[in-house]
């Protein structure tokens, strides 16, 4: 072969190289998102959805608050009265009549008057019971959404980790493919393919175990849904703009909308204060255990007469007061879980606040849409540093940190919009709102989309 005919092959090998690595950056991302149009994904708003109605930890809950209403039921029914009758003065059965004795019948009727005054502290105790068990219900929704979001992210993340690594594995591949050709021209130095080798068998073992890592992420997001529900969802649909910052009623951004007084926590543990209290009251009533109205009537021979009297217990003895001690301790206690639980929800609003405000303003930032956002330099300095590495004016481990920097862009990316997100979910349990019915939607800033 000649040398002219050498040179064009050479040129031809190389350009054929070139246009192969440069349809390879655009590969992947086509393919990803052929597969998501073509397969159905999971929203956080149909998870929860799933959860609120299909959980088995709220559904117990549910059981929970019929159960306390079923004791509210109990404790609001007034007692039985009691029927006696009684003969005296008459012989037993096959004996004769008695002498100068003249049989005597009483038919009684005693009402129990109890309710007079322990009727009242038992429904006020069952009243309170039951509010409490919708509020341990309301914070047993809003903790179980909060888990099955993590869970949500978990996964999301670790896909968005995973496609990633795969973009720039396919990446390295043809820029191994591309060496490999000019070190066969004679062009490139050997020592540039084995780097790249190298680097493109390590991003290969980080594929591995992100991998790894999107199953076990998908299997504990299973938990939180019916069995089998993963198996047809292609992938977590992740919103790449960050959620909006939850506003007052006149329409304020990072105030304080709702107190820590409204949170599900401190609404179970002022309720069972409140229980506690009724329970003292009760407990103290049961110093006299027992008291009734007797009427009725007795007859004797031919002559009926009215019975009427009052059954009273002398409470010469309290038989009571260990458990009036035992209520007035739970009370204390009661008494000093609510403080706890208002501290820790005062503490816990600010905080959640704070991070919000904060992240709210991060993600906004390297979310714009601009051509010098954060993910667009990523691009552009891997494109930047690829074409000068073709032309011979950059070295081999500078087109390897663009890339490197390109991927952790990525993720420091979707990372900064999940804990935002993250921080909105949290900022809204500390207000005390519902997860489920008032959780915003993401922003219309903008953003790159996996």
């Amino acid at each position: 072969m000649s040398p002219a005919h050498t040179l064009r092959f050479t040129t031809w090998l190389r350009t054929l190289a070139l246009t192969a690595f440069v349809i390879s950056i655009h590969t992947p991302r086509m393919r990803a998102q052929a597969v998501s149009s073509a397969t159905p994904t999971l929203t956080l708003r149909a998870l929860l959805d799933s959860v609120r109605v299909k959980h088995p930890v709220l559904l117990a809950a549910n059981s929970r608050v019929r159960a306390a209403r079923g004791s509210r039921i109990s404790a609001g029914v007034f007692g039985n009265p009691t029927f006696a009758y009684l003969v005296d003065q008459t012989p037993f059965p096959g004996s004769g009549p008695l002498p100068e004795l003249e049989r005597e019948a009483m038919t009684t009727v005693t009402l129990p008057l109890e309710f007079l005054y322990q009727r009242g502290p038992r429904i006020a105790r069952a009243d309170a019971g039951v509010r409490a068990a919708e509020a341990d219900a309301s914070a047993a929704r809003q903790r179980i959404a909060l888990d099955a979001a993590n869970a949500f992210y978990r996964v999301g993340l670790a896909e968005i980790q995973s496609a990633v690594t795969r973009d720039l594995l396919g990446w390295l591949d043809t820029l191994v493919a591309y060496n490999r050709a000019r070190v066969e021209e004679g062009v490139a130095a050997e020592a540039d393919l084995i780097r790249t080798k190298l680097e493109r068998d390590r991003a290969g073992a980080d594929a591995a175990m992100q991998l790894a890592e999107v199953f076990q992420a998908r299997a504990a997001l299973e938990a939180y849904l019916p069995t089998g529900s993963l198996i047809g969802i292609g992938a977590i649909r992740l919103d790449p703009a960050p959620m909006a910052l939850p506003t007052t009623a006149r329409g304020d951004r990072v105030s304080l909308p709702s107190g820590p007084g409204t949170r599900a926590e401190v609404r179970a543990a002022r309720e069972r204060l409140t229980e506690s209290n009724a329970a003292v009251a009760s407990e103290r009533s049961m110093l006299v255990r027992q008291l009734g109205a007797t009427i009725g009537t007795m007859q004797t021979g031919h002559t009926t007469s009215m019975i009427a009297g009052i059954s009273l217990p002398l409470p010469l003895f309290d038989q009571n007061r260990g458990e009036v001690q035992r209520a007035g301790a739970e009370r204390d206690a009661a008494a000093f879980e609510l403080a706890a639980q208002e501290r820790t929800a005062a503490a816990d609003l600010q905080g959640a606040l704070e991070a919000a405000r904060i992240l709210t303003d991060g993600a906004s930032r390297l979310a714009s849409s601009d051509s010098t956002s954060f993910l667009a330099r990523a691009d552009e300095s891997r494109r930047i540093a690829l074409g000068a590495y073709r032309e011979g004016a950059v070295p081999l481990f500078q087109v390897i940190d663009a890339a490197r920097s390109w991927s952790e862009a990525r993720m420091t990316y979707y990372r900064t919009i999940v804990a935002q997100h993250q921080s909105i979910l949290g900022l809204l349990v500390a207000q005390g709102r519902d997860l489920y019915t008032e959780m915003p939607e993401p922003t219309s800033i903008g953003g790159s989309s996996r």
